[in-house]
């Protein structure tokens, strides 16, 4: 089908309306591209001339997208993501092919980071990309492969497969649990500083519900943005983590903390997944990813069956 002329605008007015889009300001769009910021708002002015619409208004001090510029600059950040994933397997012919994988940062620190040099030597031709997150995937604007998250299914489009069927046990510093009359029911954690997930509300409520339903909880004091963080405030002796098994079975295993109950209960949702495009299901980087995976979710769960807890 052949293309109206004036359906694609000039080249030139794309990247900087691309960067602003992605970037959420004109000024990170001019730092990202090393021009100026008049220069990148010049370049949508004219691609808003060039399509007689406007894609962006102020509100207050602010520029936002019209319902016009988020559903174009929806389509462009496709566009270029599609782009610079077809550059890389270019490029891949010259050197190695690079697999982007995002993770968790709890799962970065405890799982993917002390095993990139195993998937290295497996995996000669694959240069491995990790990057630690906490915010979501968009796999229709970004060039990661594949995501570890702690979500809930369904996840429309996309190929998942749960990692492990994490089960929950309480972690603090002996030195914490000192303080306190010895803990030995459920009920004794109440004496604890509890540590609350922002990013997983109610879990010591549930965790409460199967170990004890007669315990009732009052407000925590504690919280923390993401697991990693509320483990460091345990390493810290701060308060009581309460963690996933096989995952945090490293952090025990080095003696950074105790189980005060051993992770018997299962943590039901959310869980840790590792999501793909089903389009590269049979690709020969997911299938890395997966094996790579596989290995290290079989050596924390032989590190979780062999430490004390």
């Amino acid at each position: 089908m052949q293309r109206s002329r004036s359906s694609l605008p000039p080249i030139s007015t794309l990247r900087p309306f691309e960067a602003a889009v992605r970037l959420g300001s004109f000024k990170a769009a001019a730092e990202e591209l090393g021009l100026t910021q008049s220069a990148i708002s010049h370049q949508i002015s004219a691609l808003e001339t060039h399509f007689r619409s406007k894609l962006f208004q102020r509100q207050g001090n602010r520029l936002v997208l019209t319902k016009a510029g988020s559903t174009y600059g929806a389509a462009v950040l496709r566009a270029f993501s599609e782009m610079a994933r077809a550059g890389e397997t270019l490029l891949s012919s010259e050197r190695q092919e690079i697999v982007r994988v995002s993770a968790t940062p709890s799962f970065a620190a405890f799982a993917a980071l002390p095993n990139i040099a195993a998937f290295k030597a497996i995996n000669g031709s694959l240069d491995l990309r990790l990057e630690a997150r906490n915010t979501g995937v968009d796999f229709d604007t970004e060039t990661i492969d594949a995501a570890i998250v702690a979500n809930n299914p369904p996840f429309p489009g996309l190929q998942a497969h749960r990692l492990f069927r994490s089960k929950l046990a309480p972690l603090a510093r002996p030195e914490l649990r000192a303080k306190f009359p010895p803990v030995k029911t459920p009920h004794d954690l109440l004496r604890l500083p509890l540590i609350e997930l922002n990013n997983i509300p109610g879990m010591w409520e549930r965790w409460f519900a199967k170990a004890d339903p007669k315990v009732k909880l009052g407000e925590l004091r504690l919280s923390s943005d993401s697991l990693l963080a509320a483990i460091q405030m345990a390493e810290a002796g701060v308060g009581v983590v309460l963690a996933p098994f096989p995952l945090a079975a490293p952090v025990v295993a080095a003696g950074r903390l105790d189980a005060l109950f051993r992770p018997t209960i299962a943590m039901e949702r959310p869980d840790i997944y590792l999501v793909y495009r089903k389009t590269d299901a049979g690709s020969a980087k997911i299938k890395a990813v997966r094996r790579w995976i596989k290995d290290i979710i079989a050596g924390l769960e032989r590190r979780t069956n062999t430490t004390d807890l």
